[in-house]
């Protein structure tokens, strides 16, 4: 049996339960993955093993959120190091977007079993992340998500946090590049997203792919709150483009100045702040798939 090595990080603070993380252990370990287990809680610790164990190992699987998956993402890629996703967040939206589980050994499964696939990967002021960027409400409902709250609520306490945050957002102006094209805009919220998912399960597109090579930027209009509670319905199904108080585009650059400096989330953290500079890096990262992930690619090909 051919073994590979494999670095193997997990972030207990996500938090499943330990029996879980042994169970997935167990089957790394049948399929023939020599494993350097460690624990580390810290992004920058994180990177810092990754990159201490470079030249001992061909993958790094990482137990934990999508904080934890954007944080990695860019040393993954500067080390040529696949990615094994076990997924442990509130909301695992790397995993949503590509087919992967939520049981942690049914992830570990598909890690065994090796079949790799090339995601997009994205940048904003040099900051990688893999899901999706935001300003104004959704770095409000990010820092809204205390540890209680998504103790009480799970992956539903994306919708309570930003239903508080609506409340108390004040509109801003933008002044939007995309691709070379300029529009000025009044916003309370601009993601820019790179896979399908994001914040729960939430989806600006149903073509969206985090393999796609197009970054979609999306802005919300000042409005009523009903208006916002039925946009927010229709952002579950990816089904925006061409409603009233919305503005969607999709492109590989992207360039944001704010009415005021704002500050930017991307994959749940704090990272910069505006000027924004947003930039798409295709096909950097490898990372374990299902094959189901592909089953879902053809059907959407068989559509277009």
């Amino acid at each position: 049996m051919t073994r590979r090595n494999a670095l193997f990080i997990t972030n207990k603070k996500s938090g499943k339960a330990d029996n879980e993380l042994n169970g997935a252990v167990k089957i790394l370990k049948d399929a023939g993955l020599n494993l350097i287990e460690q624990e580390a809680e810290n992004p920058a610790r994180i990177n810092d093993l990754i990159r201490q164990h470079r030249d001992q190992v061909d993958s790094v699987i990482l137990a934990g959120g999508d904080g934890t998956m954007g944080a990695a993402s860019g040393t993954l890629s500067e080390c040529g190091l696949a990615l094994g996703i076990l997924p442990m967040g509130t909301a695992n939206d790397l995993a949503r977007t590509l087919k992967i589980p939520e049981s942690i050994e049914s992830a570990a499964a598909i890690i065994a079993n090796g079949r790799l696939h090339a995601i997009d990967l994205a940048r904003v002021n040099g900051h990688w992340f893999v899901n999706a960027a935001h300003i104004g409400l959704g770095v409000k409902v990010n820092r809204g998500l205390t540890r209680d709250l998504k103790s009480r609520w799970g992956r539903f306490s994306y919708a309570r946090s930003l239903i508080d945050a609506f409340n108390s957002m004040r509109p801003y102006h933008a002044d939007i590049v995309c691709d070379g094209e300029g529009i000025r805009i009044r916003s309370i919220h601009i993601t820019v997203a790179n896979g399908r998912f994001y914040g729960g399960g939430m989806a600006l597109s149903q073509e969206a792919s985090v393999d796609d090579h197009q970054l979609r930027i999306f802005s919300l209009e000042p409005q009523s709150f009903w208006s916002f509670l039925s946009h927010s319905v229709v952002i579950l199904g990816g089904k925006l483009k061409g409603r009233e108080g919305v503005w969607l585009r999709g492109g590989e650059n992207i360039r944001i100045d704010t009415s005021r400096k704002m500050p930017i989330c991307a994959d749940g953290e704090p990272v910069s702040w505006t000027p924004a500079y947003f930039e798409l890096q295709p096909n950097s990262l490898q990372v374990y798939v299902p094959d189901e992930y592909f089953t879902q690619e053809e059907a959407d090909d068989a559509e277009d």
